[in-house]
Order: structure tokens, then C-alpha cells, then sequence
């Protein structure tokens, strides 16, 4: 008797099916592989054979797309993921304006706003978020800072507080420039033409310089007000942009530096900064972040690189935490400008060290010419010895003995104006000063190789300083010689009496006063000897040696013979300075200053390179 197996009869049904479903297509089957055989043939190559799922049928869906209910469900949602996306990022603002990662919502404090999380009813956030944004009167396309909170920011004081008008901005400078008291020139400081009128190419012996030893004596550096206002040495032709412009450029083409004031877009960002509550509301919300700062012991700032090595560093860094450690210990000892002394028996080690650098690359040239003489190669395998032997005296006995002059840290603005907006008593030449930065990297990008761009860059530079775009052709900019050679727009904002010492720059430099004033005492490049500058291969290389607050001239001789001419920036006012134009600078009030660079030019290169450099 047999057992039936119904597992088996039901295969057998389903296969009897499943024949029968498929009966239509089994003679295109056998044709395709009849047309496979014969391309194989050809080719030779088997075409691989994929199966088609027919567990739905031809052209049939397991979901019921034609269902009216599923289509009233999937229009229900949509509409629900819409206004729920629009009302969550009405409630947390991003940076961008667009959504993403947010920040956790708190109620401002008195006094704070918070650009990124400004109040307002539901209602009124939704309705910000679907009108268009703000565009911010000659943006630029691919640098400035596109984010809603900043484009808010601006339409609320382009439109209702500071509307543009040309006019009312330059009238404004003029009136901030009486008030601070205007300078007069020196009796003693006579030139051949009126800086107030200069011609309009510029005049042999431009700018007229007078010895260093005289400008500091009438206006020491150490003190940034004085009870009598000193009068200038000033060389400098001041041109009103408005109606010298044609002048300027063409003391721009000669490479020669000046000053031009009244320019309307300079005046714009000089009066908006200066109004009430807009840098503390422009550096609040996510621009309030920790910012590059210098500290000082004193009010001298040097800028360096930190040329010792790893253990040197690391030595350092235990050393700095025991004395700020130590009971009475100072939170920030271990930093200051040095000794001139110091600074000069540096310099004689890397002249050293240069002059046997240029005897071995010539004992070695002569080395080449004369294969034969035995004598010639003792000589440079002796040199190789001295030089190696100075290397190490260099290492050790400068760099390692160097300190900073200058602490590096990073802070907040409002932390840094806690400390730097401070009574007249707190101030002096041996107090702590802050120097506080902010940067707009613009084409440079981000974390780029030296440092100069990196977290909290601040976009919206190029936003507000709208002179210092990097425009070209028929919009290039009267202080950007060449745009696409821009390094960023920098910004210091100095306390009083900060001093930043007399150096060098490799590249042109325009410089706006936004707030406040500032002295630069300038100098032509052909003082190079008389500035005894740190040579190249110490961390502070291009800057000079002499402390001119107190010159020692015992040591520094030659510093007597520098001539130097003087001029006081203030708000709106914008200085040009060439290539290779030795400045010394000496914050007179609390300040905000700006500077960008513009490609570099050969003109002064000898007097340059007759130093070392």
C-alpha cells in the first residue's frame, strides 16, 4: 500500500501551473538562446543569464498604489513632515539659515543679543524663513558671509538705523576727527610741498624724513597721551578720495606710500562700527567664539615663529606650568621682548653663522675647479666642522634661550574688552596688554599651511569693508594693487599704549583706522642697516632689534642715523604702504584697526637685500 505524499503532489500542481502561465514565452526562450549560441560563437564568451521575478506578474507592484486611502495617507504625511520641518528650524537656527546641526535654544541675557537666536513669535520665524533673504548691498558672489542670521542683521541697520547715505557717513569722519583734535605739523618739520595739497605726481625726495632720535624725543612712545598734544613730523600727502583719487593712484603707481581720507565706503563701516551696540551684537551669537588674542607682560608686541624643536618646546611648556603653579608664581611670566644686549650678541651669532655658511659654499666651488688639490678639500671638511659647530651654538645658545615675546592664546571679544577697555590706572608702559584678531580668509580658504586662516574666520569682513574687496577691472579697489593676489582681511583691535614693533612686510599693505587712533612712524626702506633688524632664521626675523621706547645706542650705535616721518590714523582714514616699508605703531585709544595685502612689488629689493633678506 502505498503512502500518499502531499508535498510532492503539490509541487507537481504548482509546476503544472506555473508550465502553463509560462507556455507564451517558452519559444521566445528557446530563440534567445539559440541568438546567445550564435553571439558566443562570435565572441566567445557564455553571456551570463538572469532570472526575471514573476511573483507579482509583468508590470504589477506588491503595493497598492492605485488604493485612495494609501494616497490621502502619503498626502497627509508630506504636509505633515513640511510644516513640522519649517516650525522645528524656526525654533533652532543654524548658521547657514537652512537647517542641520543646532545649537540649544536660551533666553539672552540683559544687555545680550544673540544673532543666531533672536526672539520672536512662531509666527514671525515662520515668516522669516519663507520670505527671501537680505541682500546685502555690494556683496560679492563667492567671498563674504551668506548666513541669514548676518543678512538679518544688516537689513535691520541698513534699513531702519543707519540707512546708506554717503554724505551723512563722510560728514560723520570729519566731525569724529574734531572731536579727537586735529594735529599740527612741527616747526621743525618743513617740506617742500603742502601734505594737505600735494602735486599730482609725487615730488623728488617724497616723503620728507627726519632723524629718529629727534621724532622720538618730541613724542615719546611709551606715552600715547600726552597732556600736550605733540605736534608731527608728518611727510605723508593726505588726498580727500572724494576729489584726489586720480593723485593717489598715481602715487601708488610709484610705489610710495600716503593716506587718503573721505572715502565714502570707508566711511559707511567707520560710522556703523562705531554706533552703539553694533560690534557687540555683530561678535555675539555664533561669532562669539574664541578668537586668536597676544597677551604681553608689557606693551611691546613682537610678532615670532617658534623655531625650537620638540624638546625645546616641551620643556618649555613644564617649565611655564611650574611658575604659573608656584604659589605667587605670575600667571604669565616666561614672555617679554628681551634685552637689547641679548638681541645683539643673537644677531653676531647668525652673522656668524652666515659668513661660514657663504665660506663653505665658495670652499667648495674652488673644491670643484681644482679636483687634484688634496689642501682645498681639508678646507672644506674644516669649514663643514665650524659651521656645524655654530649650528649647534645657534641652537642652543639663542634658541634655546629665547622666550617669546608675546603668549599666543585665544579668547572672546567680550572677554577681551573686559580687559583691554580699562581706566587710565590700569594702564601704563609695564601692564599686561591684549591685542585681539580677527580674520576673513576669503580666497585663502580655511586651515590653510601658515596658520593664517583657521577657526573663527570671520567672513562678513568682506561684507563690511567693502573697500577691501578683491575686485578687478573697472571695480578694482583704490588699495588692492592686485586682488588676486589677496591674503585675507586682518583685523587688530588694540588697547591703549600698544605698542607693535618697528618691522618689514613682503607684500603691499593697505591699512583702514575704524575706531579710535593709531601713530605709524614710517620709514623708507634704504634705513635698512641703521633699523638693526633680527636676521633671517630668528623667530622674530624682519623685526628691528632696538627697543625704541628706550634705544640703547650704545649697543645699536648706527640707530642714530635712521630717518623716520610720523602720521596719525583715525577713523575712516585708510594708509597705503609699499613693499618693504618699515612701520612702527603705537595704539594712542582703544581701536579697531584693518589691513589686506595685495601681491608684492621688486622695487626696494636691494636695500632689502643688502640686509640679508
Amino acid at each position: 500500500m502505498h503512502q500518499r505524499r502531499h508535498h510532492s503532489a503539490a509541487a507537481s500542481s504548482d509546476a503544472a501551473l506555473n508550465g502553463a502561465a509560462n507556455g507564451e514565452s517558452r519559444e521566445g526562450r528557446r530563440l534567445e538562446r539559440r541568438m546567445a549560441k550564435e553571439r558566443r560563437g562570435v565572441q566567445g564568451k557564455k553571456l551570463r543569464r538572469v532570472k526575471k521575478s514573476v511573483k507579482y506578474g509583468r508590470g504589477k507592484s506588491p503595493f497598492p498604489w492605485d488604493d485612495e486611502h494609501v494616497k490621502l495617507g502619503l498626502l497627509a504625511f508630506g504636509l505633515f513632515a513640511f510644516f513640522g520641518t519649517t516650525t522645528y528650524r524656526a525654533f533652532h537656527k543654524t548658521e547657514d539659515g537652512f537647517g542641520g546641526r543646532s545649537t540649544r535654544w536660551r533666553p539672552s541675557k540683559a544687555g545680550e543679543y544673540n544673532s543666531d537666536n533672536a526672539g520672536g513669535s512662531l509666527l514671525s520665524r515662520i515668516r522669516e524663513r519663507t520670505k527671501g533673504k537680505y541682500a546685502i548691498p555690494e556683496s560679492m558672489k563667492k567671498v563674504g558671509n551668506k548666513a541669514r542670521w548676518y543678512a538679518g542683521l544688516r537689513e535691520e541697520w541698513d534699513a531702519r538705523i543707519l540707512p546708506r547715505d554717503d554724505d551723512r557717513s563722510v560728514a560723520w569722519v570729519e566731525e569724529e576727527r574734531a572731536r579727537q583734535g586735529s594735529y599740527q605739523q612741527h616747526v621743525d618739520a618743513e617740506t617742500p610741498y603742502d601734505i594737505h595739497d600735494c602735486p599730482p605726481k609725487p615730488p623728488k625726495g617724497y616723503p620728507v624724513q627726519w632723524p629718529v632720535l629727534d621724532v622720538l624725543e618730541n613724542w615719546p612712545t611709551d606715552d600715547p597721551a600726552p597732556k600736550v598734544r605733540p605736534d608731527l613730523y608728518q611727510g605723508l600727502c593726505v588726498f580727500d578720495y572724494r576729489t584726489d583719487r586720480d593723485k593717489a593712484l598715481a602715487y601708488q603707481r610709484a610705489e610710495l606710500p600716503f593716506v587718503s581720507r573721505n572715502d565714502p565706503a570707508a566711511a559707511r563701516t567707520a560710522e556703523r562700527w562705531n554706533a552703539p551696540g553694533y560690534v557687540e551684537r555683530l561678535l555675539h551669537g555664533k561669532e562669539d567664539v574664541m578668537r586668536r588674542c597676544e597677551y604681553s607682560p608689557n606693551n611691546h608686541f613682537m610678532y615670532w615663529v617658534d623655531k625650537r624643536n620638540r624638546q625645546q618646546k616641551k620643556e618649555a611648556r613644564e617649565e611655564l606650568k611650574a611658575r604659573r603653579g608656584a604659589e605667587g608664581g605670575d600667571a604669565h611670566a616666561g614672555f617679554g621682548r628681551g634685552a637689547q644686549a641679548e638681541m645683539k650678541e643673537a644677531m653676531r651669532t647668525f652673522k656668524r653663522l652666515t659668513e661660514l655658511k657663504k665660506e663653505l659654499a665658495d670652499a667648495k666651488k674652488y673644491r670643484e675647479d681644482h679636483e687634484d688639490d688634496d689642501e682645498a678639500s681639508e678646507n672644506v671638511k674644516r669649514l663643514q666642522r665650524r659651521v656645524s659647530e655654530a649650528k649647534e651654538e645657534k641652537d642652543e645658545d639663542v634658541i634655546g634661550n629665547w622666550q617669546p615675546p608675546t603668549e599666543n592664546t585665544r579668547m572672546t571679544y567680550r572677554d577681551w574688552l573686559k580687559k583691554a577697555n580699562v581706566t587710565d590706572d590700569q594702564l601704563g608702559p609695564d601692564n599686561p596688554h591684549w591685542y585681539f584678531r580677527l580674520i576673513g580668509c576669503g580666497a585663502m580658504g580655511k586651515n590653510t599651511e601658515d596658520g593664517s586662516c583657521d577657526k573663527g574666520s570671520s567672513e562678513w569682513l568682506f561684507d563690511e569693508l567693502t573697500f577691501f574687496q578683491p575686485r578687478t577691472g573697472d571695480e578694482r579697489s583704490l588699495y588692492l594693487v592686485d586682488p588676486k593676489q589677496q591674503k585675507g582681511i586682518h583685523c587688530r583691535f588694540g588697547m591703549k599704549g600698544v605698542i607693535a614693533e618697528n618691522h618689514f612686510d613682503l607684500s603691499r599693505n593697505a591699512i583702514a583706522l575704524l575706531m579710535g587712533k593709531r601713530r605709524y612712524l614710517l620709514s623708507h626702506p634704504n634705513n635698512c642697516a641703521e633699523m638693526n633688524l633680527l636676521p633671517r632664521g630668528h623667530p622674530s626675523a624682519r623685526h628691528s632689534a632696538v627697543d625704541w621706547s628706550d634705544p640703547d645706542l650704545e649697543t645699536f650705535p648706527t640707530f642714530a642715523d635712521a630717518t623716520v616721518n610720523e602720521v596719525v590714523l583715525q577713523p575712516g582714514d585708510v594708509l597705503y604702504l609699499p613693499t618693504n616699508w618699515f612701520h612702527y605703531i603705537v595704539s594712542l585709544e582703544l581701536n579697531m584697526q584693518c589691513n589686506t595685502r595685495s601681491g608684492g612689488e621688486h622695487i626696494y629689493h636691494d636695500e632689502i637685500t643688502r640686509c640679508g633678506f
